[in-house]
């Protein structure tokens, strides 16, 4: 299947990287008094952009360490929750549900050695043209453009104790864990959605 380059995806790796930058930028001129980025210039304001979406790159990649222990504390990703109840004792769905979509799940697929079903069943529903997965791919999209603003609003507390008062670091950190809260609802709606949208396939 063809797939285009998403609105998307291009902001969930150019939000992060503009914010830890544009961050840095005022704390640089906090502390010598001078502008590092006259945005008032085209030339400079583009060379920032490029330089924010390169940068937003390297954030996701923090991002991908900090969600394999994120999701650890979980007892795995949400995709896993379908047959086995997260450390909290939560499942994805109810236990008819769960059987019912697990059922046809494993007639279609067989067993999984990882019990994990998620990758499998979206690649399905990506080569059919009769299902649409925009749907799901927004909500890991968003997921994704949580994942980098979580790690940036804590790289900002970390930085923000050196060179701000502590309101500026407590802000930092709630919306750190605003963010990582919202990272955590994305993931847990986008396994629902690919398991239910599988399942309503005739």
């Amino acid at each position: 299947m063809k797939k285009e380059f998403s609105f998307y995806e291009f902001v969930g790796i150019l939000v992060p990287g503009v914010m830890i930058l544009f961050f840095g930028a005022i704390s640089y001129e906090n502390i010598t008094g001078k502008t590092l980025v006259d945005f008032s210039k085209f030339g400079e304001s583009l060379i920032f952009i490029i330089v924010a979406y390169g940068t937003g790159h390297i954030l996701h990649s923090i991002g991908n360490l900090y969600e394999s222990v994120f999701w650890k504390l979980f007892g795995g990703m949400p995709t896993q929750w379908l047959i086995k109840k997260n450390r909290f004792g939560k499942f994805l769905f109810s236990k008819t549900q769960t059987e019912a979509i697990l059922s046809k799940i494993k007639n279609h697929f067989g067993d999984s050695p990882d019990k994990d079903y998620g990758m499998n069943v979206y690649n399905w529903l990506s080569l059919k043209e009769e299902v649409t997965v925009k749907r799901i791919d927004v909500f890991n999209a968003n997921y994704s453009l949580l994942r980098g603003m979580t790690v940036t609003f804590y790289l900002l507390t970390i930085s923000s104790m050196f060179f701000f008062s502590w309101k500026v670091v407590l802000a930092a950190l709630v919306l750190g864990l605003l963010s990582n809260y919202r990272m955590y609802r994305f993931a847990k709606i986008h396994a629902i959605e690919i398991y239910r949208t599988y399942f309503n396939y005739e």
